[in-house]
């Protein structure tokens, strides 16, 4: 047995960069070489190591009688994984994390504390591969893990945890959906919280969505005890989902693949705390059920890019001891990691750059169904600004109000709320506040409308909802238009765009000034039939005067035009989204760039350095990304204080020819392959 040695980490070790590397060791794993592994670790490129500890299996000889010892121990010198580990690490300058998964008991344990067990609305336990799963409402997690944080805390001299699987197990590993566990303790839990009501035991079920704020307000506050408890101990041992924010990238066999998924998550954490470090752990193999088939190549590289170009730090996950399981995913892998371990510097002290910022629905402010509605208008829109090369930030629903507290709304021009229903009071005062002080907001769908249907925004340019058209077929054969319209509805000045989703009638505010014309449905079939769409008072958009001394500004788009773009992919409705966003924001983008619209752009900075990342999305396929193409002649675009400047290629280590072009720099970019990092620093005056 290990005891605690002078410990290797200094404190808050993980607010410098750093990359990670997470061997998901089976139990037969156990009797693995550590010194190779840790070899292969900092040979990839990463400082920091993550191995199994204990919960469902102990990887080390546990004392406590509610853990399983790994049995393959017994054939391991010393029958210790986890201390080798450690020695071997910190031998190797290496970090070394715990990974924990309390998810789960064995059928022994489980038989001796049943009242710990998840229990489904049948009655059942959730049993898996032999494996009994327990609810974080009872007393294993409640009480029991802390035995188990202190007994590896007491023997190894370990700079963090990590704790997997923490959720409500509703679904297992197969995908089946078990119900919300009816544990006695989730039942007076929840009946504390709610002020009596019934359990549910589904999404069916009354109380579902405010089971849900209960079941993640659970899971924060047992985070925040894990954390207070190993803070008390070892200040130094970070906690990942606390100390660090944790996201996993990972693919799944039937989910549509949203091919940004990485960089809006990132983003979105980053934004509302740029201080906190985030950690992207990206799965190499394509799913739980295929976990021994690596990831194809490029789309394992977009985890890493999309991460580090939002400010995250890179993990990479495998499955068990590297080089047992081949995956071809890991050579380039490794040079992307190793480029960011070369260039820590760089990657020191960023912070987000962008002066547009986009607000992600929060997937608890609502029911499922209306989120998922929601957040295809979201995806609609950040497809749009990223393929006109508009940097910005994601920013989470709720946590506008708090940005606005601390000052972080501040360093944007623009806020596009995409379709987000009835507004919470503190987030409306503080979209009321930013426009005070100069700030635009581009509202879409429902967005600033309350729950009568009135206009919440106090420069709004819509009163109130008349009416509102969600039936599909009524839709059919509506549409925008930018021209004047002859209202004979035979012909017509410019292209016509389809309405798709939803579209809402306004009544406006005197001062409003509209755009367009939104045409009324008329036959579509037979085609001899199919003509007699006629303006009906609506604009394709709208914006509202001028507000206060710094002339703050909102505009509407009452109808789902991101959802529009999501599902029909015209570029027309792109356009007329980016008409508003030019309309409200004016020069005032801050970095764009002439690229072609595969290509992504995002900015990070601190008040030496600007950081762009240019990613090339030409890969992208239905399921996947595939081989890039390059990208030649292309230009950013850098609003700037004329004077001296450096710009800087990282991947050709190359300095970069600049024009100025007015209040604007004007970099000659070299041809990128699947990525480039450009560094634009200006150089004091004397």
């Amino acid at each position: 047995m290990n005891t605690a040695k002078a410990h290797f980490s200094q404190a808050n070790w993980w607010a410098s960069p750093f990359a990670m590397f997470q061997t998901n060791l089976r139990e037969v794993d156990a009797t693995m070489d550590v010194g190779a592994v840790a070899d292969a670790v900092a040979a990839f490129g990463a400082d920091t190591w993550l191995v199994n500890g204990g919960g469902i299996m102990s990887f080390y000889p546990t004392d406590l009688p509610f853990q399983t010892r790994n049995p393959f121990l017994d054939a391991r010198p010393g029958g210790d994984l986890l201390g080798d580990a450690v020695e071997a690490a910190h031998a190797r300058g290496l970090r070394l994390l715990a990974r924990m998964d309390f998810s789960k008991v064995s059928q022994a344990i489980a038989d001796a504390h049943p009242q710990w067990c998840f229990v489904g609305p049948d009655g059942r336990r959730q049993v898996y591969n032999g494996l009994v799963s327990v609810c974080p409402s009872a007393g294993y997690y409640q009480e029991k893990i802390f035995e188990v944080i202190d007994e590896v805390l007491d023997r190894y001299d370990i700079d963090g945890f990590f704790f997997n699987w923490l959720t409500f197990n509703e679904v297992d590993y197969s995908g089946r959906y078990w119900g919300v566990s009816q544990n006695a303790s989730s039942k007076a839990g929840f009946a504390e919280f709610s002020g009596g009501l019934e359990l549910p035991t589904g999404p069916d079920s009354p109380h579902y969505d405010l089971w849900r704020r209960y079941s993640s307000g659970v899971i924060q506050e047992l985070t925040h005890r894990i954390n207070t408890h190993i803070r008390g101990r070892r200040p130094n041992v970070g906690l990942i989902r606390s100390d660090i924010v944790f996201y996993e990238a990972n693919n799944e066999v039937g989910r549509e693949l949203w091919h940004h998924a990485t960089g809006e998550a990132v983003s979105a954490f980053r934004s509302r705390e740029p201080q906190r470090p985030v950690v992207v752990n990206s799965v190499a193999f394509i799913d739980m059920p295929y976990r021994l088939a690596g990831e194809q190549p490029q789309h394992f590289a977009q985890y890493l890019l999309q991460a580090m170009a939002r400010g995250a730090n890179p993990s990479t996950y495998i499955m068990g001891v590297p080089g047992d399981i081949p995956n071809a995913a890991l050579e380039s892998a490794g040079e992307i990691v190793r480029f960011h371990r070369d260039h820590r510097a760089v990657y020191t002290d960023l912070g987000p750059g962008a002066r547009v910022g986009l607000v992600r629905p929060d997937r608890l402010a609502q029911d499922l169904a209306r989120h998922e509605q929601s957040t295809q208008e979201f995806r609609g829109l950040y497809a749009a600004l990223q393929q006109a090369h508009i940097a910005f930030d994601v920013l989470p629903a709720e946590g506008i109000a708090e940005m606005n507290s601390t000052g972080g709304l501040r360093r944007y021009r623009l806020l596009v709320i995409p379709d987000v229903p009835s507004l919470p009071t503190e987030v409306i005062a503080a979209l009321d506040t930013f426009v005070d002080a100069g700030g635009r907001v581009a509202l879409t769908g429902r967005s600033g409308f309350g729950d009568t249907g009135h206009g919440v925004l106090a420069a709004t340019p819509a009163i109130r909802i008349t009416d509102a058209v969600d039936d599909a077929e009524q839709l059919k054969s509506t549409y925008v238009t930018a021209a004047d319209q002859v209202a004979d509805g035979v012909r017509f000045g410019a292209s016509l765009v389809p309405v798709y989703g939803v579209h809402y009638d306004v009544e406006l505010r005197r001062d409003a000034d509209t755009r367009g014309s939104h045409l009324a449905r008329a036959p579509f079939g037979p085609p001899e039939k199919a003509y007699g769409n006629q303006p009906d008072g609506q604009p394709a958009f709208v914006l509202g005067a001028p507000s206060g001394a710094l002339g703050g500004r909102v505009g509407l788009v009452p109808w789902t035009i991101g959802r529009s773009f999501h599902e029909l992919g015209l570029t027309s409705i792109r356009d007329t989204f980016l008409e508003l966003v030019h309309e409200l924001a004016g020069d005032d983008l801050g970095v764009t760039a002439q690229l072609p619209e595969q290509a992504e752009i995002t900015v990070q900075q601190r008040p030496d350095l600007m950081v762009v990342h240019v990613l090339n999305l030409s890969g992208a396929r239905r399921k996947s990304f595939g081989p890039e193409i390059d990208i030649s002649d292309g230009r950013l675009i850098i609003p700037m204080q004329p004077g001296a400047v450096t710009v800087r290629s990282l991947v050709t280590e190359s300095d970069l020819a600049t024009e100025w072009d007015g209040g604007r720099v004007v970099v000659r970019l070299p041809k990128i392959g699947l990525y480039d990092v450009i560094t634009i620093a200006a150089e004091e005056t004397p």
